[in-house]
């Protein structure tokens, strides 16, 4: 997690990239609970998307289901830590691509070695 948040990439967050990622937590937290509606600890995929959307991330069906199967148990639903790593994680790779989307077109280019770059340590 901490290095998906090291923006400058030197191995540490620095004090602004720390406020910001307890600022997102805290925020994640909130939203985890309100979708937990059963109170399980746990989310289930459907309670998944709406989570996501509510924090911000409308994803598409076949990106819902990669997560699930990533950050989910074997019963598909998602614990509060794996709910913030898979956060963390659609937060960084959304400000990466947005840094390349300038005109808003949803579209961007990377070379091969930029993309790996930017997500390796993301």
């Amino acid at each position: 997690m901490v290095a998906m948040l090291d923006v400058d990439q030197s191995g540490k967050l620095g004090f602004e990239e720390f406020q910001t990622l307890l600022t997102d937590i805290s925020k994640w937290k909130a939203v985890f609970k309100l979708y937990d509606q059963d109170q399980t600890g746990r989310l289930s995929a459907f309670e998944l998307r709406e989570a996501l959307n509510s924090a911000g991330y409308h994803l598409n069906n076949r990106i819902l289901n990669g997560l699930v199967h990533r950050y989910g148990s074997r019963d598909g639903s998602i614990a509060f830590d794996d709910f913030i790593m898979c956060a963390v994680k659609i937060k960084t790779m959304i400000e990466i691509f947005r840094e390349r989307d300038t005109e808003g077109t949803n579209m961007a280019t990377f070379s091969m070695d930029e993309w790996v770059e930017k997500t390796l340590y993301s």
